[in-house]
């Protein structure tokens, strides 16, 4: 299974101390089984928001490269029933304008708050304009399913 994120974010997070305003901060989270597959697209957004849940040092945006996901635990809850309408946490971390390697982060969380982690990622290809980090923290929906690019 293959896994791709955009996220984009406007807002001011200081990690180091968690405060942040986040104006908006929106993620496309794109699922394929393999090259020639459908693409499932699922979306996360958070607007408006105090804390360090969601957002960027100013503008950040991010489109990482098809990632590979074999770990057994994440295939099970990247299935559709499971991760839609659930709550998660999606970060690209890395200073970049243009293409440049960045670290992902990809969290699901349950009913009572416990995490489980999708994808811990270093070293990912991607195209960007970041200063630092771009997070995302929301419920998750299932907006398209796509023919195969």
């Amino acid at each position: 299974m293959e896994v791709r994120i955009t996220i984009s974010g406007i807002g001011v997070t200081i990690p180091k101390i968690g405060f942040g305003v986040n104006v908006f901060t929106g993620c496309y989270l794109e699922i394929r089984a393999s090259k020639n597959s459908p693409i499932k697209v699922f979306g996360v957004k958070d607007h408006l928001s105090l804390g360090d849940g969601s957002g960027s040092i100013i503008v950040g945006h991010a489109k990482t490269s098809w990632i590979t996901v074999m770990n057994p635990e994440s295939l099970v809850l990247l299935n559709t029933q499971n991760l839609n309408g659930s709550k998660v946490e999606i970060e690209v971390k890395g200073t970049s304008f243009g293409h440049a390697n960045g670290d992902i982060g990809f969290k699901v969380f349950d009913d009572v708050g416990n995490s489980k982690t999708i994808l811990d990622k270093y070293n990912i290809p991607m195209e960007a304009m970041q200063l630092a980090s771009t997070k995302v923290r929301g419920k998750i929906s299932l907006l398209n399913i796509a023919t195969a690019a």
